[in-house]
This record gives structure tokens, sequence and C-alpha cells, in this order.
């Protein structure tokens, strides 16, 4: 079995943000981790557990396989969704990630049909 490459995913994940025109406060307040955390995982300093590659993967709508295996490509789309995401209030956060929580089981139900 191959081992994970913490460093690389690291990268990846700061390259991410980045792109994303999001801070290192700013996803660490998103995925209730702490800053100190997310330094340590964007330098590869600290492995990263099933739940939060889960959260990394849908915050920043990319494949846990994509995260782990190969580059994403970042299109200004997710760059803008990203950015306006981050301005909205928690309520309306949670309303838009429910949304896509249902969408999400939708889109599975049909292509199970």
């Amino acid at each position: 079995m191959k081992e994970i490459n913490y460093k690389k995913i690291g990268e990846r994940l700061r390259k991410l943000r980045k792109y994303m025109g999001l801070t290192q406060e700013q996803v660490a307040e998103i995925l209730g981790l702490g800053r100190d955390a997310i330094l340590r995982i964007e330098k590869g300093d600290r492995k990263i557990d099933l739940e939060e590659l889960m959260n990394f993967s849908k915050l920043y709508n990319i494949s846990m396989d994509e995260l782990t295996t190969e580059e994403h490509i970042i299109n200004s789309s997710d760059i803008v969704f990203a950015r306006g995401f981050n301005e909205l209030s928690e309520k309306d956060k949670k309303e838009i990630i429910n949304l896509i929580e249902y969408k999400n089981i939708l889109k599975s139900q049909n292509n199970g049909n």
C-alpha cells in the first residue's frame, strides 16, 4: 500500500486556500480547527484524519482522490464562489451547505435509477 505524503497534501491545501482567497484563520473557523492545526497541516507536519480530509475536500470542491493523488486545476468560478461564500452570514452559509447536500442526495438518487 502506498504511503500518504502529508507534505504534498499540505502543499495542495495551501495552494487551494490561497487560490480561493481564504486565510488560515478563515479555514480554521470554517472547519472548526485551530489556526495552528491548519498551519501544521499545510506544512505537512500534521497528519490529517479522514473526517478532516473530507471537510477540506468539501470546502475546496475537490475530490479526496484528487486531493491525495493529483493536482487539481482551479477554475475562476470556484474562486468567486469561495469568496462570496466567505462574506455570507453563518445562517446563510448553513442554508447553502444544506442545499448542496440536498442536491447531492438527489443527484445520487438519480444516478441510481
